[in-house]
């Protein structure tokens, strides 16, 4: 039997969710929880709960999917473990890294397993792009740059609350943040950063110190035209990936720049092989192995996460406080 998987929340992100069941090996989505009922009852599941907890009390379910925004991450996560569900949790997977101690604290004395919702380190490019550095091709690594930047949403969406733990770099910059650590291979020991603030950031561009002279590049924004690459920088060459954050369906691309000649890797995947449904079946596989998640290549998602929440707090308070 398959492993039950039940979604909290209907927002934007559960479409992609619930479309990436049917391509997984080891899940099914078998119930839906929203204070919404109506939008609920738009998306396919057999069980549609009205409220939170119906879903965590619901015996059939065996993990849990937190699609919340980011200030119901902590709580709503923390219940689901102590429920007895495995949680896969949206990025960023809290709001501090005291919300992401308490988190990993919970699944411990539960005996579950919790992953960080990181789909684009799922896809094969980023492995293939890691493996590429790792080996040399550009070089020592001096520079990495990551920028997803994008129009708002409307304005009532709760990623215009700071309270909702909104702002451009919790929800899309953190994806920055996570790829220059990947392939910095290391915390950065200083930041300094810079944003255009309302309620929440609006804009933020950060710099990132690492050792061994490394240094990174994060751009976030919910106000500008588009800009999603990313790029790696090295003294023998670059490597740049042009969509890494959500490529097209079995599609990502690497651009590959040595001594002024720039060559185009294409990463193919099936069709069907999605970075949302690869780390629904990698947690499911953790789940039916008693081991711990892993992010792509091979390392500790506890760590990676806490790593990556201690990151955007010191970013977040040079920004406030230059």
């Amino acid at each position: 039997m398959k492993l039950r998987w039940g979604i909290l929340g209907a927002g934007r992100i559960l479409a992609k969710f619930a479309a990436a069941f049917p391509l997984t090996r080891d899940a099914e989505l078998v119930a839906l929880a929203s204070r919404d009922p109506e939008r609920a009852r738009q998306f396919k599941a057999p069980r549609i709960h009205i409220g939170y907890e119906a879903l965590l009390a619901d015996p059939e379910v065996d993990v849990v999917a937190n699609t919340l925004h980011n200030g119901l991450h902590c709580e709503w996560t923390i219940r689901a473990l102590e429920a007895g569900k495995h949680v896969l949790c949206e990025k960023p997977l809290a709001c501090s890294v005291a919300e992401v101690d308490r988190m990993f604290a919970a699944a411990r004395a539960n005996g579950r397993w919790l992953l960080e919702g990181f789909m684009y380190r799922f896809h094969p490019q980023i492995a293939e792009a890691y493996r590429r550095v790792q080996d040399g091709e550009v070089g020592r690594v001096l520079h990495i740059r990551a920028h997803y930047a994008t129009r708002g949403r409307e304005a009532d969406n709760p990623r215009y609350s700071r309270e909702a733990g909104g702002g451009a770099l919790l929800d899309v910059g953190c994806y920055g943040v996570n790829f220059v650590r990947l392939f910095a291979g290391a915390e950065p020991v200083r930041v300094s950063a810079h944003g255009h603030f309302a309620d929440v950031d609006l804009t933020l561009a950060a710099q990132l110190d690492f050792p061994n002279d490394v240094t990174g590049h994060v751009l976030c924004s919910f106000e500008s035209e588009g800009s999603y690459s990313a790029e790696v920088i090295g003294t023998a060459g670059k490597l740049l990936i042009p969509n890494p954050w959500l490529p097209p369906a079995g599609q990502g691309e690497l651009i590959v720049t040595r001594a002024g000649k720039s060559e185009s890797i294409p990463v193919t995947t099936p069709e069907w092989l999605t970075p949302f449904a690869a780390e629904i079946d990698h947690l499911s596989d953790c789940i039916r192995q008693n081991r711990a998640p892993q992010f792509p290549p091979g390392l500790d998602a506890e760590t990676d996460s806490r790593g990556n929440m201690c990151a955007l707090e010191m970013i977040d308070v040079a920004a406030r406080h230059p």
